[in-house]
């Protein structure tokens, strides 16, 4: 085994080894003499750091149920087999069924869980001089405020209204303490722009000057006598990612304008083209042994997922999966998702013809296993290990929505087709633009979860040439697209 590949490995165990090193943040620390002799030496701090990321990752969050399942499920991306009841109540909405309100339940609770030991962090990073070098200070402080600011704005999106209608409805709590406690429910208006525009504000700042993307891009391999704490950004909330995400933010609260031009400052950043460019299609369509089919190279900030392989066996391989199997309806990804642009870099790599007896239409392949490199391109193996949860490809379509001159939101739009292996699309009106807006969205992120949270702001209809559960159209109602808070969090106040 290479330097390259042995150390990506570790790196990963790494991951999932200091979460168990860090299980008292599990719980409100009770041990301030573990935690302070924990938060007394560099190694420490990266430990629990790294023990976050690791909670990120999980199932209840963007491992599953943020990611390719729940949130799929429910914006009628697939059509689960009745066999499996918890996938048909989701994709009904049935969000009192038990099996749904148990797994709501799991992602509130880790995600909150995962944020007070961000506070954790926090608490005592301040007080880190001497222990950690004034950068990495810096560094580490800046990922846990926007890792904060990111969690909360998922739990918002989910659960608080449809900001588009109530942006002063009543909504989640934003918690900013290890100490565990009943908070208040704070207004959507107010979580986004008193709490997360104000976290990622100090989140960007922070990195501007410290965050070693900047300088050296995502440095996804490790050289010998390399420090590994430094690198690997596309697995941190790294400076790139935080713009991307404000822009998502802005974009949610209705306000284009400082959504454009948080999405322009990345996208006229060269060194933004340098370090994140796009998927290259020679070693895409004709590599059948290991293709890079999460276009790594355009992901800003992603997930380390070890069993990632499980992901497409559990639920996508139409000869494995079982009564797991997520799957479109018959021939919507050939007739309606990709209709007469079979030539897109994403339906070539990342869907396949269903195999199995009585199976029929495509499987989703994004997640299927790729041999393991040898030799001098052992690096490559990250990709196969890694998945989203911020791509480049979103601030161009953010940048698109949010331009007012109709002739550039086209100029944009086509950027991202010119990537991936389609012509220009002619300039024909806001209607057909905010149509082809949306198709780019499901071909784009199936499999990611961000389908859910577009038809949710925009408060759309899923309509039957985007529905991949049935031909039927779901017009947009508030007890579909607002999840119910879990039932504990509610008998609490």
């Amino acid at each position: 085994m290479s330097m390259k590949l042995r150390d990506i490995i570790l790196f990963g165990m790494m991951l999932t080894g200091f979460a168990g090193c860090a299980d008292f943040l599990d719980v409100q620390p009770q041990d301030k003499q573990s935690e302070k002799q924990l938060f007394a030496t560099r190694g420490g701090y990266y430990m629990a750091v790294n023990g976050i990321y690791n909670k990120i990752a999980a199932s209840a969050l963007y491992g599953k149920n943020l990611s390719f399942e729940l949130v799929d499920v429910i914006s009628k991306r697939y059509q689960p087999l009745l066999a499996n009841t918890y996938l048909t109540a989701l994709s009904t909405f049935a969000y009192t069924d038990n099996s749904v309100e148990k797994e709501l339940s799991s992602t509130w609770t880790a995600a909150y869980n995962t944020i007070l030991n961000c506070n954790v962090v926090l608490e005592n990073i301040d007080g880190s001089v001497g222990v950690l070098p004034e950068q990495e200070r810096r560094m580490l402080k800046g990922e846990m405020l926007a890792v904060r600011a990111f969690l909360h704005f998922d739990m918002l999106r989910l659960f608080g209204p449809v900001y588009k209608l109530n942006p002063d409805g009543e909504s989640i709590p934003y918690n900013e303490s290890s100490r565990v406690s009943v908070l208040p429910l704070l207004t959507a208006d107010s979580v986004i722009h008193e709490k997360i525009l104000r976290d990622l504000n100090e989140a960007e700042s922070l990195l501007a000057n410290s965050d070693p993307v900047i300088a050296g891009g995502p440095m996804a391999s490790l050289e010998d006598g390399q420090d590994v704490y430094l690198r690997y950004r596309q697995l941190r909330m790294n400076y790139y990612a935080v713009l991307a995400l404000k822009a998502r933010v802005y974009l949610y609260a209705g306000e284009q304008a400082r959504a454009l031009d948080v999405a322009k400052k990345l996208l006229t950043d060269p060194k933004v083209n340098e370090y994140f460019p796009a998927v290259d299609p020679t070693k895409l369509l004709a590599n059948q042994r290991n293709p890079d089919r999460v276009f790594s190279t355009e992901v800003l900030a992603g997930i380390y997922k070890k069993d990632r392989v499980a992901v497409y066996n559990s639920y996508f391989s139409s000869s494995s999966a079982g009564n797991n199997y997520l799957h479109p309806r018959k021939d919507f990804v050939s007739t309606n998702l990709f209709a007469s642009e079979t030539q897109d870099y994403r339906f070539q790599t990342w869907w396949q013809v269903s195999s199995g007896v009585g199976e029929t239409g495509h499987m989703l392949i994004k997640y299927k296993d790729i041999d393991k490199p040898s030799g001098e391109t052992d690096s490559e193996y990250f990709y196969a290990i890694f998945m989203s949860l911020i791509r480049l490809s979103e601030v161009y379509y953010i940048a698109a929505e949010c331009e007012p001159v109709l002739e550039d939101k086209y100029g944009w739009l086509n950027e991202i087709r010119g990537r991936r292996g389609l012509p220009v699309s002619p300039v024909i009106s806001e209607e057909d633009f905010m149509t082809r807006l949306r198709v780019e969205y499901l071909r784009e992120f199936l499999g990611e979860g961000q389908i859910f949270f577009l038809y949710k702001r925009l408060f759309g209809n899923i309509i039957p040439s985007e529905n991949g559960y049935d031909l039927n159209t779901y017009e947009a109602k508030e007890e579909n697209y607002v999840l119910p808070m879990p039932s504990g969090e509610i008998e609490n106040r």
